[in-house]
């Protein structure tokens, strides 16, 4: 069953597009991924999908009965709140549908935050921020789930976790998208979908096994040093002072981390299909 259908959606922000002709749905049991650059578009089509923008034109059709789940990818609210009273609001507020209070301890221990129960969450780390506004989004038990940048600074164990959460959420009948500008190779298999944010529009990537790629963009500087093996084997480009390299997606901040610590100036990306 489909729970959300777009139709031809765009959004302008003071005349310029923040996306464009935008058309997918979202239905039970799927797990859609939305990668793009930053400023592709991506976050603004959440924050519609949340119903926090209203679309210049085009239709956005919610199935009756849809619950949505939202995590920004960055909150603007400064909660003084200790994480453990925050999150058993959330869940109250959410009603009868909610997670029980014994679920979200199991929850709140899964995403390691039982030792930051007591800790007011504006003084927490992004990293931690973020898991706590992922726990708020899901104790509602959504049937449609919108994550926006929800692996940002986490470590391997918590993204499993996190992914653990999500595909549990879908085998019951759940819809989520999940908007990301970087994706490791590893879990790809999550996703029962693949689209793309280029030039304000979304394309679905056909093929689901297909590699997406990364072209990064440097200027040489006096210092710079050689490049490694391992990163010549992706150089695109090397003309004058400006370095291209084309990498797998899931490579993209460990090769910039990587450049700039060889001294090179960082430029820019863009997503590329594989």
């Amino acid at each position: 069953m489909e729970l959300i259908t777009v139709k031809d959606l765009s959004l302008q922000n003071e005349g310029y597009f923040a996306f464009k002709h935008v058309t997918f749905s979202l239905t039970q049991n799927q797990i859609i991924s939305i990668v793009g650059d930053s400023g592709s578009g991506k976050t603004q089509l959440l924050s519609t999908l949340a119903k926090l923008k209203t679309a210049d034109s085009g239709k956005v059709e919610f199935t009756p009965g849809v619950r949505i789940g939202y995590l920004p990818q960055f909150d603007p609210q400064v909660i003084n709140k200790s994480v453990r009273i925050y999150l058993e609001e959330i869940r109250q507020l959410s009603g009868t549908l909610a997670v029980s209070k014994e679920q979200l301890k199991g929850l709140i221990a899964f995403m390691g935050m039982s030792p930051y129960l007591d800790r007011q969450v504006r003084q927490l780390s992004y990293g931690l921020k973020q898991r706590v506004n992922f726990l708020a989004a899901v104790s509602g038990h959504p049937n449609v789930l919108l994550l926006d940048e929800p692996f940002s600074f986490q470590n391997s164990k918590y993204t499993s976790n996190m992914l653990e959460i999500i595909k549990d959420l879908a085998d019951n009948g759940s819809g989520v998208v999940i908007a990301s500008s970087t994706q490791d190779s590893s879990i790809t298999n999550y996703f029962d979908a693949n689209y793309i944010m280029k030039n304000k529009s979304m394309e679905q990537v056909k093929d689901k096994d297909k590699e997406i790629l990364c072209m990064l963009i440097f200027t040489v500087k006096p210092d710079s040093m050689a490049l490694t093996t391992e990163i010549s084997q992706y150089l695109s480009a090397n003309v004058s002072s400006l370095v291209e390299l084309k990498i797998p997606l899931g490579m993209k901040d460990a090769i910039i981390k990587e450049m700039i610590d060889l001294n090179y100036q960082f430029e820019g990306a863009r997503i590329l299909e594989g």
